[in-house]
């Protein structure tokens, strides 16, 4: 892990105030290689995001990845993290811009999107896979993302 993204990692354990205790990351995801498509589902457990966003806020996620099932979370392969910012407040709802970080036993990927939260969720938007270690240090493609709630899911094309 790089310098900067470790100083971005502790920062948001900081702000959030949450700790990891103990945190043993297990075996690799099953579809792991380039050119294959990732089900994943994490889970909230500490998020700053305000109740009503306005323009210029921004908040930190920490999450817990698991394999999807049936889009429900499944086997825990690793954790990761948001930071996002509304970038745009209209009557319909707020724009955001996030930058994610999954981080598994083999490696990170990198996301950045932008998506519209209009109306009560679930929002779903397009996100660039924008680089990785590990496994994942050629990592490029796309993902769609869903959030519903505490639910985050991730859909994600490696391209091969």
């Amino acid at each position: 892990m790089s310098s900067s993204r470790l100083a971005l990692w502790l920062g948001a354990l900081a702000v959030t105030g949450a700790a990891v205790v103990g945190f043993a990351a297990p075996g690799p995801p099953a579809q792991a290689r380039a050119g294959r498509t990732l089900d994943w589902v994490a889970v909230k457990k500490a998020d700053t995001e305000p109740r009503t966003v306005t323009l210029g806020a921004s908040w930190v996620t920490y999450l817990e990845l698991h394999e999807a099932r049936n889009g429900k979370p499944g086997r825990m392969i690793g954790d990761g993290s948001a930071r996002c910012g509304a970038v745009l407040v209209t009557k319909e709802g707020p724009v955001t811009q996030c930058q994610r970080v999954l981080r598994l036993h083999d490696g990170s990927l990198a996301l950045s999107a932008m998506i519209d939260r209009f109306g009560s969720g679930p929002y779903t938007g397009s996100s660039a896979v924008v680089g990785g270690t590990g496994i994942y240090a050629t990592a490029a493609g796309d993902a769609e993302i869903t959030l519903d709630g505490d639910l985050v899911r991730f859909r994600i094309h490696l391209d091969g």
